[in-house]
């Protein structure tokens, strides 16, 4: 049993197919394009970051330098005041023997 289609039937049946293609065509065009913006901005997303890493990574090394240099500084700086004060220890007590006496 064969069914016989109009013509016209026939025609705004690939009309109609053709109208469906082109709204798929389009809805997938258009999933692409968002697909492509949201990894282009994933991608920048992890560009920035990166360079906020390294720009971290870069300051707390300079920071780790900065307090390297100034313990250091401290460090000689409180063994040159154990110096000062003994000297001046010395000059305050004077010489061993030494009274202030002129006259002995």
């Amino acid at each position: 049993m064969e069914t016989q289609i109009d013509p016209d039937t026939a025609a705004a049946m690939a009309i109609q197919a053709w109208w469906r293609g082109q709204l798929v065509r389009r809805a997938l065009l258009v999933a692409a394009s968002s697909a492509r913006r949201i990894q282009g901005w994933w991608r920048r997303a992890q560009v920035r970051a990166w360079v906020m890493r390294t720009e971290y990574k870069r300051c707390r090394e300079a920071a780790r330098t900065i307090q390297t240099c100034w313990r250091g500084y401290v460090q000689r700086r409180a063994s040159n005041c154990t110096k000062d004060v003994d000297l001046h220890i010395d000059i305050v007590l004077g010489v061993p023997g030494d009274c202030g006496d002129q006259n002995e």
